[in-house]
């Protein structure tokens, strides 16, 4: 492919994304799918530049226009320091290239060019998440958010019902694919370079699934042990589930459910590629109670719906998509599940709370209120701490509590 239509096929991608149906990593991936004339450098450089769009789109919205044409063309004048007539010539018109630019899109040009030379913020983030990320991160700020900012390393989440750490490293080692073991997870990996890791044998044989570090982390603290009985009330897709099904050895009983059953159908295939057996999904109550479950789960794990701001390293359309409105619907609904979770709990046992959320308010201000509320609950202390974030840990941001049911 020319440069051009390179040029070209990001602004179809940032077009459809900015719908904001569909995250932007399936866009990115269907769109390779659909275009097999696109060789991997292409399709890499690609997606580099729709992910350098996302994660600066603010400041060059701001300073130019915010159609998906303006966006790359600020990408290409503030991100690159093209010169003018180099942009021009990109949307030429010809061939596959982007159509040429009218009057108001050169006027935007001549904006960018105005700006262009200027230092860039090291951060991009919509300015209603400000004082929220201060008061997170304090005289950190800066350092947090740019690390926020930047691209995400690909980690793997060793299924240790099939094979180690190191036996799974050898097995990807032979493929071509290097790896090297995560800082702080006992089961995961680190890819060295870009590859396709669901392509593999490793992963169609399931002894591997790509999972960042901190959500192997997570999972890790909720301490399941075998013979426990454990609710993932919030399973999702079951990415946690896998993974606390393989510290217990396939030992004791999993019940996995969520709101969304499409989302929950998605276990059954990866169960049994993983050769998990003591997971058992169940259809969510309309009540929202699970009376049989009363006082009888060692663990309940709440990964509750959230922000996602602790992961805008991979999903940084996710930075524009989100509403002062969505936050307040949010800790609503983070509050009420912890209400529904807490009686499940038997004394002894831990509810684990976590979000894949740098915010307070979803965070910190939403267990004050728990324990203010639930006096019969205590904070358990988790190896990792209750925040884990890339300025600090390399990974995703995340928020680990582990409250504990006191006995009578």
């Amino acid at each position: 492919m020319t440069p051009a239509a390179r040029i070209a096929a990001a602004i179809e991608i940032i077009e459809e994304i900015e719908q904001g149906l569909k995250p932007a990593d399936d866009v990115v991936r269907q769109w390779g799918r659909s275009h097999r004339f696109a060789g991997a450098k292409d399709r890499r450089a690609i997606s580099e530049r729709v992910y350098a769009v996302l994660r600066r789109r603010g400041l060059y919205a701001a300073a130019g226009n915010e159609t998906p044409r303006a966006l790359v063309m600020a990408d290409l004048v503030l991100g690159e320091g093209q010169a003018r007539d180099d942009v021009v010539t990109l949307f030429s018109g010809e061939g596959h290239a982007p159509a040429p630019l009218d009057d108001d899109e050169q006027a935007v040009l001549s904006t960018l060019m105005a700006a262009s030379g200027q230092d860039l913020p090291a951060y991009d983030v919509p300015d209603f998440m400000l004082q929220e990320l201060t008061q997170a991160f304090g005289a950190d700020l800066d350092d947090a958010l740019a690390a926020l900012d930047r691209p995400a390393p690909v980690d793997l989440r060793v299924n240790t019902l099939k094979v180690s750490r190191e036996e799974a490293a050898t097995i990807l080692a032979d493929a071509g694919i290097d790896t090297e073991p995560t800082p702080h997870s006992p089961i995961g990996l680190r890819v060295k370079g870009s590859h396709l890791i669901t392509g593999t044998q490793a992963y169609k044989q399931g002894l591997v699934e790509p999972m960042d570090e901190g959500s192997q982390l997570a999972a890790l603290a909720v301490a399941a042990e075998p013979g426990m009985q454990v609710l993932d009330m919030c399973a999702g897709a079951g990415g946690k589930t896998l993974a606390i099904a393989a510290a217990m050895d396939n030992s004791g009983q999993i019940y996995a459910t969520d709101t969304d059953a499409r989302r929950l159908g998605n276990l059954a295939p990866r169960m049994k590629r993983a050769g998990a057996r003591n997971i058992q999904p169940l259809p969510w109550p309309q009540d929202a109670s699970f009376e049989a479950l009363n006082g009888k789960c060692d663990r309940v794990l709440l990964d509750v719906p959230c922000s996602g701001s602790g992961s805008w390293r991979r999903h940084p359309e996710q930075k524009w998509r989100v509403t002062p409105d969505d936050i307040e619907r949010l800790t609503k609904t983070q509050t009420a599940l912890l209400r529904s979770a807490a009686p499940l709990v038997k004394p002894g046992g831990r509810l684990v709370y976590i979000t894949c959320s740098v915010l307070p308010a979803e965070n910190e201000a939403r267990i004050d209120a728990f324990l203010e509320a639930h006096p019969d609950f205590a904070p358990h202390s988790t190896p990792t701490g209750p925040r884990l974030a890339p300025h600090t840990h390399g990974t995703d941001g995340f928020f680990i509590r582990s409250l504990q049911r006191q006995s009578p």
